[in-house]
């Protein structure tokens, strides 16, 4: 979803499918001569950029605050990491000291 200026000044909302050299697929949503006008197409847009995506059920019971999704707290990069040194180093890729020395982390 993208907005911009048009040229009698209103702010056009559209949604952008593709863009493959130079040429773009979109939906134009409409034109916003206000904020209340820009609010309401942006919340159309966001409804067809949703439509037919189910939600998937995790089965988690606890919500944050009025119902909202909890908070990410911390994450760890480090099992991809590890991941991604074991990739390298199963078929040799890590074995001259060269790329030992620029993935020295493995």
């Amino acid at each position: 979803m993208r907005t911009v200026k048009t040229a009698s000044g209103a702010t056009a909302v559209q949604i952008v499918y593709s863009n493959r050299r130079g040429s773009r697929a979109m939906d134009h949503i409409g034109s916003a001569h206000d904020e209340a006008e820009l609010a309401a197409l942006r919340a159309v847009a966001n409804q067809r950029l949703a439509a037919g995506q189910g939600e998937l059920d995790l089965g988690l019971d606890t919500v944050g605050a009025a119902g909202a999704p909890l908070p990410i707290v911390a994450s760890r990069m480090g099992h991809l990491w590890d991941g991604l040194c074991r990739a390298y180093d199963s078929p040799g890729l890590l074995a001259d000291p060269i790329s030992r020395q620029r993935y020295a982390q493995c």
